[in-house]
């Protein structure tokens, strides 16, 4: 506890100066003090192993960790590059996949190959797609990736993209009743997202946030418990409320955010909380329609649902000040009044390509060079889902 050469000296100070002997005992106490303390943790450490609730922590962590790392191996190839030996591969190791699916869990998946890229080209046209409620959404997904269903009751699924059969893009159309659904919603459940979670463990955190414009963050270290119990949450405050994305976060990523009605808000990560926060005040009747994060090369492309675009550069766009405040509006009251929706968007670079779903079932393919050109996208019908992406290059 104590060497006995110190406690020699101590005793030796108090023969010399007696008065010095309260402050020796007090120190002394005070060690004693941390000692037990230590003791008593040491010792619920022991009760935990003992009761294999540490044993099952430990083992639920290696678990999660060895998913990771498998994951991340499919993203090159079954090897992860390191500098020594960096990847050299020829060729894209990936395809993207089209991925349209609704709130009932019906997703569809399309090849997307080179031949497809031609701007106003239709890629498939749905029969019986519902137009009422929550529209279809979009998202283009390396073929590769895992994804997580993520449910409005909190509740998540994974399944890989490989596993969504292809729909058939020759001949009649496809009637969306007969799409697939992988995991079904439970009573009074919705599915509110897809997301790729492959490289969640490059991640500083998960971001999640709600229709009404609450956000928060969730720490890493939850994220085996999450995998594990298959649940991580609503994320929303309000009655009514639900979750409408959740992102893998980084220090320093801006998110941008775009209301319905046409508002547009921008938040830094380092402005968020571990605790659910409204990062942007909406209007009673409206709700975000996307969310996502931003590069400073990027500029922000933003769809109406009568084909009318958008356009804004990064530097542009000022971060709001604060959280709980409203943001910026895209187009005139006026237009607000006639009736023009926002239905989507994203981050755009030169080479950068769109999909459009209107109300008709048609999904076509857009260069966003041209949308920027004309400004609009030429349809037979409202647009109902909008999103962008990026190609796979060669490398």
């Amino acid at each position: 506890m104590f060497p006995s050469e110190k406690i020699e000296e101590w005793i030796q100070e108090v023969n010399q100066r007696p008065t010095s002997a309260p402050l020796i005992i007090q120190f002394i106490a005070n060690r004693l003090n941390e000692l037990t303390k230590w003791n008593e943790q040491l010792r619920e450490e022991n009760i935990a192993l003992r009761s294999e609730k540490r044993v099952r922590e430990y083992e639920q962590q290696i678990s999660y960790l060895n998913n990771q790392l498998d994951l991340l191996k499919r993203q090159f190839d079954g090897e992860i590059p390191s500098e020594e030996s960096p990847q050299t591969t020829s060729k894209p190791l990936d395809t993207l996949n089209i991925l349209v699916y609704d709130s009932l869990g019906h997703i569809a998946r399309l090849d997307l190959e080179e031949n497809d890229m031609v701007d106003g080209k239709t890629m498939l046209m749905f029969e019986n797609l519902a137009t009422d409620g929550e529209p279809a959404r979009l998202s283009v997904i390396p073929s590769s990736e895992e994804l997580l269903c993520i449910f409005t009751s909190g509740r998540i699924a994974p399944i890989p993209v490989s596993s969504i059969p292809f729909v058939q893009r020759e001949g009649q159309p496809s009637d969306w009743g007969q799409i697939q659904i992988p995991h079904e919603p439970a009573i009074g459940d919705a599915l509110a997202c897809l997301i790729p979670v492959s490289k969640m463990a490059l991640s500083d955190f998960l971001v999640q946030i709600s229709r009404r414009a609450f956000m928060k963050k969730i720490r890493m270290a939850l994220a085996p418990s999450i995998m594990e119990n298959l649940y991580i949450g609503r994320g929303a405050k309000l009655p009514g409320d639900q979750t409408m994305e959740l992102f893998l976060g980084h220090e320093a990523d801006r998110y941008i955010l775009l209301s319905e009605e046409g508002y547009l808000g921008s938040v830094t990560a380092e402005m968020l909380s571990f605790a659910v926060v409204e990062a942007m005040r909406l209007n009673a009747t409206d709700h975000l329609v996307g969310a996502f994060a931003i590069q400073p090369e990027q500029s922000l492309l933003v769809m109406t649902q009568v084909g009318k675009a958008i356009h804004r550069t990064a530097e542009s766009i000022e971060d709001a000040e604060a959280l709980n405040r409203k943001g910026k509006a895209l187009y005139s009251t006026s237009r607000r009044k006639q009736g023009v929706r926002v239905v989507g968007g994203g981050p755009v670079g030169t080479g950068d390509w769109a999909l459009a779903l209107h109300k008709n079932g048609t999904l076509s393919l857009h260069a966003v060079s041209s949308i920027l050109e004309s400004g609009t996208i030429s349809l037979d019908d409202e647009i109902l889902s909008f999103t962008v992406f990026s190609k796979i290059e060669e490398s």
